[in-house]
């Protein structure tokens, strides 16, 4: 941080000077330092002033004094870079150094979050910051019309998830690609550019979420019909398919591939009047999807159903994955095995990666609690160099020895036992789990013991502020989903830090390490004391996921004497092998997919159509 020290002192020189300066002498000091940018001052020159006003804005907002690694991290965050800031270091509030700074050019500045909720919450709180300053501020969510977000858009500072800012795009690009390209047409968009953003949670958003393409469909009305029968007609038939006599399972592709005797299962399979309508061929496929989501897509894991209707529970952040569809039939291949009505199957109309989308800002910079480890990726496809940002307080956190079962049930019996005796000192518990459905059975446990706990996942997403709000309280047990692991702070009563902090209980490893430490960085914030645990069990699917089914079977064969008791903690490194050859397989997708993105824009390109779009109106 030397390096920035003297600038880190010219800002709090200029803050004090300011400080008994009226409201409107502030906001014209904001007005000139614009005028300034917007006639070639280049920003780096401008930063002491800008960051001093800005320091000067939270103040009297919100009676907060920004700290030196805040600043020094507003500082790289201007300069364009990635930054790693602990969990509970002031994320939201360092977010308004570089966006203000960046927003002078009057071209717009986004700061990515990583849900509707957080854009809103954070649009509604740092706003009167940036008016103080005479900027405007707005969001956009998954609500709002084309009015609302092309008004949104229009202001300095805009806040919102790279689904809403990426769909835009797309939407933009479609209608940009009609033959007419009047400017009438134009005042249709409702984005006016991409020159800064700033994206909160980078590696979530960056990373885990770089592997789902952005993808506006089309309805093909005329076939709709007819497919919705083939998944109804799949689902039927899919549970008479076996493992091994009908199908085999690649499980380095995940796919679902009909063996001889599958194949000649399904001709004689009874069709419908639609079905017959159909090569055999595309059969094969309906029946296979029928397979694979009876087989990889469950009930509470990877999905939810909400008012008749199938929502996504994203993986890495164990929320509701918003306006998203899985693609070739999957999505609707669930509605009919839930017996629900069947979405139109679409075709491509538009798409980007997340990769490729943020790679069209002119600038843009990142910050997240768990970055470091990805640096490399970060380098190689975002160019950006990662700079970790100390912590303001040292870090008190206490890891107890990892925990190692022969089966899920010991495992969470001794995680249920754990967390009772932790609360009964007085210290809150944080309970994070990988599924709704696994949340959802340790509650059931603590309430057969008439235990007071509280759960929070994709169910309950919309109590998320209240039960994060109660999570630091004495006696507290929380079961969460990691959807508790991004854009929270618990905050912990007296009596709790006293004790010894939060109590962070991990039932399994993600598939991401990073996830796990998002987590684990629930707790021990801002040099608050605290403790955290992992345990596993030699059943756990990230063994099976990671090492493959021979070697997952050989483990848990050797340890099926010893089911209900731990087992020793050098276990471990099997579990941490498997996390490690999931995230290489992840990384190798992500490269895949970026080459594909790009080899098919260049083919897009060639034959005079838009890059992004598959599909040219008239």
């Amino acid at each position: 941080m030397s390096l920035g020290r003297a600038t880190i002192k010219r800002i709090r020189r200029i803050a004090r000077r300011i400080e008994n300066a009226s409201d409107d002498e502030l906001r014209n000091r904001g007005l000139s330092l614009k005028y300034r940018v917007s006639t070639g001052t280049k920003l780096d020159l401008v930063i002491p002033d800008a960051f001093a006003l800005v320091l000067e804005a939270v103040r009297r907002s919100t009676g907060k004094v920004l700290y030196d690694v805040q600043l020094w991290a507003g500082i790289q965050l201007a300069l364009c870079r990635a930054a790693e800031m602990k969990t509970g270091e002031g994320k939201t509030l360092t977010a308004t150094l570089p966006a203000y700074i960046h927003a002078l050019a009057g071209l717009g500045a986004h700061v990515v979050t990583v849900n509707d909720y957080l854009a809103q919450r954070d649009f509604e709180l740092m706003g009167p910051i940036y008016e103080r300053l005479g900027l405007s501020v707005g969001s956009v969510t998954s609500d709002d019309s084309p009015e609302q977000r092309q008004q949104a858009y229009r202001k300095d500072i805009t806040y919102g998830t790279a689904k809403e800012f990426g769909f835009d795009f797309l939407r933009d690009r479609m209608k940009s690609s009609q033959v007419d390209s009047s400017l009438s047409n134009r005042s249709q968009l409702v984005q006016r550019g991409l020159h800064f953003v700033l994206v909160d949670e980078a590696d979530s958003v960056l990373i885990d979420e770089a592997r789902t393409p952005l993808i506006i469909g089309i309805i093909d009305s005329e076939e709709e019909e007819r497919k919705a029968d083939c998944f109804r007609w799949a689902a039927r038939h899919g549970a008479e398919f076996l493992e091994g006599t009908h199908f085999e399972y690649e499980h380095d592709k995940q796919k679902v591939k009909l063996l001889s005797s599958g194949i000649k299962a399904v001709r004689r399979l009874p069709q419908t009047a639609m079905t017959r309508t159909f090569p055999i061929r595309r059969l094969y496929e309906y029946i296979e999807n029928a397979i694979k989501v009876r087989r990889d897509f469950h009930l509470d894991q990877h999905y939810v159903v909400r008012e008749g209707e199938i929502a996504i529970v994203d993986e890495f952040t164990g929320r509701i994955a918003e306006g998203r569809q899985w693609q070739g039939g999957i999505h609707q291949s669930i509605e009919a095995k839930e017996n629900l009505e069947i979405t139109p199957a679409t075709r491509q109309g538009a798409t980007v990666t997340l990769q490729t989308f943020f790679r069209r800002y002119k600038l843009f910079a990142g910050m997240s609690g768990t970055l470091l480890t990805s640096s490399r990726e970060f380098k190689k496809v975002y160019r950006k160099k990662v700079v970790s940002i100390p912590t303001h307080r040292p870090i008190q956190r206490i890891k107890l020895p990892t925990r190692v079962f022969g089966d899920w049930k010991a495992k969470m019996d001794a995680v249920i036992q754990e967390s009772l005796q932790v609360a009964e000192i007085g210290r809150a518990v944080l309970i994070g789990t990988r599924s709704v459905e696994k949340s959802l059975w340790i509650s059931d446990a603590f309430s057969k013991q008439n235990v007071d706990h509280k759960v929070l996942n994709a169910n309950h997403d919309e109590e998320e502020a209240d039960i994060v709000a109660q999570s630091g309280q004495p006696g507290r047990i929380t079961v969460a989903t990691n959807m508790a692991g991004r854009g929270t702070d618990i905050m912990l009563a007296d009596e709790v830090r006293k004790l010894g902090g939060l109590h962070v209980i991990l039932t399994e490893l993600h598939e991401s390490q990073r996830i796990d430490w998002q987590l684990i960085g629930r707790g021990s914030r801002q040099g608050d004391p605290g403790s955290f645990r992992i345990f596993v069990a030699m059943d756990d699917e990230i063994l099976l996921s990671g090492l493959g089914p021979a070697k997952a079977k050989a483990l848990r064969s050797r340890y099926s004497r010893s089911l209900n008791r731990s087992l020793p903690m050098g276990l471990f490194r099997h579990f941490l092998k498997a996390q490690q050859q999931i995230e290489k397989k992840h990384l190798v997708d992500r490269m895949i997919l970026m080459r594909q993105d790009k080899e098919r824009q260049e083919r897009q390109f060639e034959m005079g159509l838009d890059p992004f779009c598959e599909v040219v109106h008239s």
